[in-house]
């Protein structure tokens, strides 16, 4: 990429330049790539808001932009009026009086101009933000190292303020990509509290709905607090924002409702206060609804001690301020009944009572055994956007998360076992990778479910009745039972450095496992409707979680020369009464109507075909003289084998016909017994194969050639 020329970067520059140089007249793009940002073919130069000068021709950014056109086009015509009016005013006795007046009011008038006449300046937009916005309009492209999140924000608002719609689709595209590859939550967050610095977020706006689309799949809890905005929060959780509603949002409806909370309370003035006062009194989401009596009395306590400290009521107020524009994303209908009552309503006034009694009325009219038609985090992400990590609450106490929580080691000689933060349901096909970074005597890795159950993380999760593993030892365990289907092993064992595959098929409850790429059979079945990822370990073991990568298949076959024909309906191509020998059907290789048939293999290294039609299952025919290898097939004229039927040609395209041997193709008199191929008019356009582009230094929106070739017939 150009970069603003300065006293460090000025050898390298040229360097560049005249590298560029050698190709002078060769090729368009490196003659454009030589102009962009180089003084000696500029004529106008652009201050940024950072102090940084980029250079551009006055032509092209006109010819390029409507804007450009607008700002360098209308200081044109203003010059050229000034100077006539000076010239007129030269003529007459007050010349030097009328000439300072209009020079003055015009340069009044002008906001982004200097004095200078072939210099602008941009107070909304830094050096790097115009060197992309130029670079596209050089190139009609950029190159990839161009942006970076640090950038990507700016970018898009120059793209949007010059108007390049076709930049601004290779800005979302980097951005979807980064968002998707990221294994930070905080990312979006932070995008989009940076964008909404500048305009006011809006689903309409394909920025904003990318990051949009990122949020909502990404659990509330797992996002720190000052990474968000007001602004920026009310955005992730109006319904209205949403492509799909309430599909694809994986945070549950007390999940919002606690994040909401604790987020008012991390932006009060007296923050330490306010969040000590309200994190004990609401447990994690994963949790609220399995809370037992213990935990319930705790609770109650907890609230009667907070009613007697002074300031319990100076505290609800001051919360109460950011809470209020925030609850009514709330909806408290979906809720479960018990933590209505047992977490929210003894907050008191947070919640006002109207919500509270709509919500318990609405509980209270469902059917017996049904919930909710909608909740959020009820269906779970699909399997393309589903993140996999960690949870931050549901490991053993010894266990450590690393890497943005997709990372964990144990630093116990005791087993504990820990699951990720999303729940995985639907009707799909969900896959992720176990890497093992380290192992210990025996790793297991499978699924665990926690709907109503009360978990022990510091224990061999094999050994409940919420867990299905593999271990690295090859066995399947469940409910501290082995599965007989697999007494003897399951795949093989593995160890440090394997990647472990866990295929589950939530349409029918099954799972399996891959071990290097080399899946296995199912293992499990009649699972649960709802499942976690999770590992069971001990010191020195750690392993990694991530999205499963399949592998990219290319389809080579229309690449391939077409197959030929039957032998039954050889004879109906040709006018000859015999077909053509084995040992001369590898001479097709060196017919003349194939084009570049110099790249093709030699005969002797091609198979050989054997048509199995003709041969019988229990007895092969006698071979004969005409091939050692093969069976001899009787000599046809026009006739079909009872084994074969006739197989009609299509009435579509050409059809394949012979015909006489022109005297530029005949037969070479080194090979006298080489016969008329019935294919000889068959031909591989193999010129218009495009060659292979390599993806180093090639521009984002530049598209790979695709190889094609084309069969032609005479």
């Amino acid at each position: 990429m150009g970069a603003c020329l300065s006293r460090n970067n000025k050898s390298s520059t040229n360097n560049n330049m005249r590298e560029l140089l050698l190709y002078k007249g060769e090729f368009l793009g490196a003659d454009l790539r030589a102009m962009f940002n180089n003084p000696v073919y500029s004529d106008i130069i652009i201050t940024c808001k950072d102090g940084g000068v980029v250079y551009g021709s006055k032509l092209l950014l006109a010819a390029r932009s409507d804007v450009f056109a607008r700002l360098i086009l209308s200081n044109e015509d203003n010059n050229n009026r000034n100077n006539n009016n000076n010239n007129s005013n030269n003529n007459s006795n007050n010349s030097n009086s009328n000439s300072n007046s209009n020079s003055n009011s015009n340069r009044e008038s002008r906001t982004t101009f200097s004095s200078n006449d072939n210099h602008i300046t941009f107070t909304e937009f830094s050096s790097s933000t115009l060197l992309i916005i130029l670079e596209y309009l050089y190139m009609g492209d950029i190159m990839i190292e161009s942006l970076t999140l640090n950038n990507v924000v700016e970018a898009y608002l120059g793209a949007e303020y010059f108007l390049l719609s076709g930049l601004e689709e290779i800005i979302i595209t980097f951005l979807d990509n980064a968002l998707k590859c990221s294994a930070d939550n905080n990312l979006a967050a932070k995008l989009l509290t940076q964008a909404s610095e500048y305009m006011l977020p809006s689903s309409d706006d394909i920025f904003f709905r990318t990051l949009h689309n990122s949020l909502v799949v990404t659990p509330l809890e797992t996002i720190e607090y000052h990474n968000l905005t007001a602004e920026g929060l009310s955005f992730i959780l109006s319904p209205t924002n949403m492509d799909t509603t309430y599909e694809e949002f994986v945070t549950p409806e007390y999940g919002v409702f606690r994040y909401i909370v604790l987020w008012a309370a991390h932006h009060c003035n007296n923050s330490n206060l306010v969040v000590s006062y309200f994190e004990p009194l609401l447990p994690p989401s994963d949790h609220a609804e399995h809370l037992d009596a213990n935990e319930i009395e705790q609770l109650r306590k907890s609230h009667e001690k907070n009613r007697k400290k002074s300031k319990s009521k100076e505290i609800k107020d001051t919360i109460m301020v950011l809470l209020n524009p925030l609850l009514p994303f709330v909806d408290f209908k979906l809720i479960h009944p018990s933590v209505l009552a047992n977490i929210i309503e003894p907050l008191d006034i947070i919640v006002p009572n109207d919500m509270l009694n709509e919500a318990f009325k609405y509980q209270a009219q469902l059917p017996a055994g049904s919930g909710p038609g909608r909740n959020r985090g009820t269906i779970a992400a699909k399997p393309e956007n589903l993140r996999f990590q960690w949870s931050q609450q549901a490991h053993g106490k010894q266990c450590v998360l690393l890497e943005n929580d997709v990372a964990i080691k144990s630093n116990t000689r005791k087993y504990e076992w820990a699951r990720a933060s999303l729940p995985i349901r639907g009707h799909e096909i969900y896959e992720w990778d176990i890497y093992i970074e380290e192992t210990c005597k025996h790793l297991w890795i499978g699924v665990c479910t926690e709907r109503r159950d009360k978990v022990n993380y510091s224990s061999y999760l094999g050994g409940s009745n919420y867990g299905w593993v593999l271990g690295s030892n090859g066995l399947l365990y469940h409910n501290n039972q082995l599965n007989q289907t697999y007494s003897k092993g399951y795949g093989v064992k593995f160890g440090k450095g394997d990647r472990v595959t866990v295929h589950l098929n939530m349409g029918s409850r099954s799972l399996a496992y891959s071990i290097n790429g080399i899946r296995h059979g199912e293992a499990w079945n009649a699972l649960p409707a709802e499942l976690y990822p999770a590992v069971s370990l001990k010191k020195p073991a750690k392993v990694r979680i991530e999205m499963h990568k399949k592998p990219i298949i290319i389809d080579n076959s229309r690449y391939m020369m077409p197959q030929l024909p039957h032998t039954s309906n050889l004879s109906d191509m040709s006018h000859s009464s015999h077909l053509p020998h084995k040992s001369n059907l590898s001479d097709l290789s060196h017919s003349s109507n194939l084009s570049h048939s110099s790249n093709l293999p030699h005969s002797s290294n091609l198979p050989h075909p054997i048509h199995t039609s003709h041969i019988s299952h229990k007895s092969h025919t006698p071979h004969t003289s005409h091939s050692p290898h093969i069976p001899h097939i009787p000599h046809t004229s026009h006739s079909h084998t009872p084994h074969t039927p006739h197989r009609p040609q299509s009435p579509q395209g050409p059809q394949l016909q012979h015909r006489p041997q022109s005297p530029h193709r005949s037969q070479s008199p080194n090979s006298p017994h080489r016969p008329k191929s019935p294919h000889s008019n068959i031909r591989i356009n193999t010129s218009i194969i495009s060659p292979v582009v390599s993806p180093i230094n090639t521009p984002i929106n530049t598209p790979r050639p695709r190889p094609t070739s084309q069969v032609t017939t005479e």
